[in-house]
């Protein structure tokens, strides 16, 4: 029984001690941001003006955007899981793989870039308000399954298919869409924007040539 009871506490020992280990090790873990300015950002947010960037040092940072300036790479802000809102417009950013682990964002501004492929977005559920006017963006079947949006600007993109819109049931009374300045199709004018009519939704867009 002594020898059970010893066993017993040694493993317990051993896995409190490797759970200490994993612990010391994410403390420990330095948050590399590949653009200089991002980085100058982020020190600014979280008031750490030097020495290593670290995870903890991330966890309280829900709000990023008035800091941010001439930003070209976002890799590093996958590190910065619990924002909540982040504003980065008119930047010269194209690659937004760095947001898709985001899942806490609630608002993102991407007005004024050179994106095109929103597809990292596709998993940001909480999502309520987008701004994606601006871009070079065709394709918005990653927001079809953005069922909390209630405020969504494309405006001056490349659009023409507003299916993904209109088959998101989520998108409902008192939301807003504009759409101004993109070439879009006859569908979006026959059948997409009344549909989205019908169901309460403001939708801006330009008169059909």
């Amino acid at each position: 029984m002594k020898t059970l009871i010893s066993c017993f506490l040694l493993v317990g020992i051993l896995l409190f001690t490797k759970a200490c280990a994993k612990e010391d090790q994410f403390a420990s873990e330095e948050c590399q941001f590949a653009d200089p300015n991002l980085e100058a950002a982020i020190r600014n947010a979280i008031g750490k003006s030097e020495g290593p960037i670290l995870k903890p040092d991330l966890e309280g940072l829900r709000v990023l955007g008035s800091e941010c300036e001439n930003i070209t790479d976002l890799s590093g802000l996958e590190h910065c899981i619990n924002l909540q809102v982040l504003h980065l417009s008119f930047q010269q950013v194209s690659d937004i793989s760095s947001l898709s682990s985001l899942a806490n964002l609630e608002q993102l501004s991407l007005a004024g870039n050179r994106v095109s492929d929103i597809s990292p977005l596709s998993k940001l559920t909480k999502l309520q308000v987008l701004d994606l006017a601006g871009n070079q963006i065709n394709d918005l079947s990653p927001l079809s399954n953005l069922t909390n949006l209630k405020w969504l600007d494309l405006t001056g993109n490349q659009i023409s298919d507003i299916s993904p819109l209109a088959n998101n049931s989520g998108i409902s009374k008192g939301d807003k869409i504009t759409l101004e300045l993109n070439p879009l199709n006859d569908e979006a004018y026959e059948v997409c924007i009344p549909a989205l009519q019908e169901r309460g939704v403001s939708v801006l867009f330009d008169p059909r040539l």
